[in-house]
């Protein structure tokens, strides 16, 4: 009983750690990013699509270097199944209706299922070759999928920026405000790209930060894992469960919290983006550096299920007028619940 408190309390606290020092951690990334002239639509780009997801490849990592087998793949798959069927049907049900923006769809959409398949084949490849963990090679396809993808996202905000430079023109001319689409990102710092000085104390922080994501992950990680052993649960459904919903925290709250206000686009955009970086970068870059083993369920169940998600979330979307209904939000979340009762009970591995 003492060990349970103790490991729940731990897990607790280090959860805090994670999300408090990924906060802290992406906010100086920008201001010291900024001071020495690295061009911001560079760094928001970054910063946004993932420093949200922090918490995921952090964990993925540091369960890859701790040997808790299954857990790091778990953990990503796990929290893009909940990303999208969880988090996106519960502010639509919330919001009542999530407005899309076409062309995120267009392009993060397509792009979050071409990277799952691409998961796919690479663990497909590992069953083939019979190594059960994932090859340097398909970590490789992963960050170079990466690079595609983020060079993809600078060429189009640099786009949108150059599009937005006439209507702050028009703005400073005219002294009139002009009804911007609110899917807009506000670039205003990216137009004007003003240096600002280094402070020491944004590089102790980002330091700070960055060693307290790591003992945060490292911690949650050892707290999962003593849990897992606890209650006699594998550590893959650790992965998949508990550390996929506690890590994919802060995307609950932006994803809510901007369908409450009306910024749909940052809505559907974040979840969808994050759900393509967590897989590029929460399993590439650990498969990488450390022996990542793979779970034969997440082979024949786990990835196609994500995977199926993927399309059928794009696909509510453009049927239901490029927007999310209360509806279609109950339906999501329902998908959730099946698949965690199927995980459970029936692919139990």
């Amino acid at each position: 009983m003492l060990d349970l408190l103790q490991m729940s309390v731990l897990f607790i606290i280090a959860l805090i750690i994670v999300i408090k020092a990924a906060d802290i951690f992406v906010d100086n990334v920008l201001k010291v990013g900024t001071s020495l002239g690295i061009s911001q639509v560079l760094l928001g780009i970054t910063a946004v699509a993932m420093g949200t997801s922090l918490p995921e490849y952090g964990s993925a990592l540091i369960s890859s270097l701790s040997s808790t087998d299954g857990m790091g793949v778990g953990l990503v798959i796990g929290s893009n199944i909940w990303n999208l069927a969880g988090i996106l049907g519960i502010s639509a049900i919330i919001s009542g209706h999530i407005k899309a923006d076409e062309k995120f769809i267009k392009r993060d959409g397509l792009m979050a299922v071409i990277v799952g398949i691409i998961l796919f084949l690479v663990m497909i490849a590992v069953f083939i070759s019979g190594a059960d963990i994932i090859s340097k090679i398909g970590s490789v396809v992963m960050i170079l999928v990466f690079f595609y993808y983020l060079r993809v996202l600078i060429k189009d905000q640099k786009g949108e920026i150059k599009d937005l430079e006439p209507i702050e023109e028009k703005v400073v001319k005219n002294k009139e405000p002009i009804e911007i689409d609110t899917n807009t990102p506000k670039l205003e710092e990216d137009i004007k790209k003003k240096k600002k000085t280094l402070h020491k104390k944004n590089i102790l922080y980002l330091i700070g930060g960055l060693i307290g994501i790591i003992i945060g992950c490292e911690l949650l990680v050892h707290s999962a894992s003593g849990l897992a052993d606890i209650f006699g649960i594998p550590q893959i459904i650790m992965g998949l469960f508990l550390l996929a919903i506690t890590t994919s925290f802060p995307e609950l709250v932006i994803t809510v919290t901007s369908a409450m206000k009306g910024l749909h686009g940052m809505a559907i955009g974040n979840i969808i983006g994050t759900a393509a970086f967590n897989i590029l970068i929460g399993i590439g870059i650990p498969a990488f550096l450390v022996t990542m083993p793979v779970d034969p369920v997440a082979l024949y169940f786990d990835a196609p299920y994500m995977i199926s998600v993927y399309v059928l979330v794009i696909f509510l979307v453009k049927y239901n007028g490029m927007k999310l209904t209360r509806f279609t939000g109950i339906f999501l979340f329902s998908l959730y619940i099946l698949y965690v009762i199927l995980r459970l009970f029936v692919f139990t591995g």
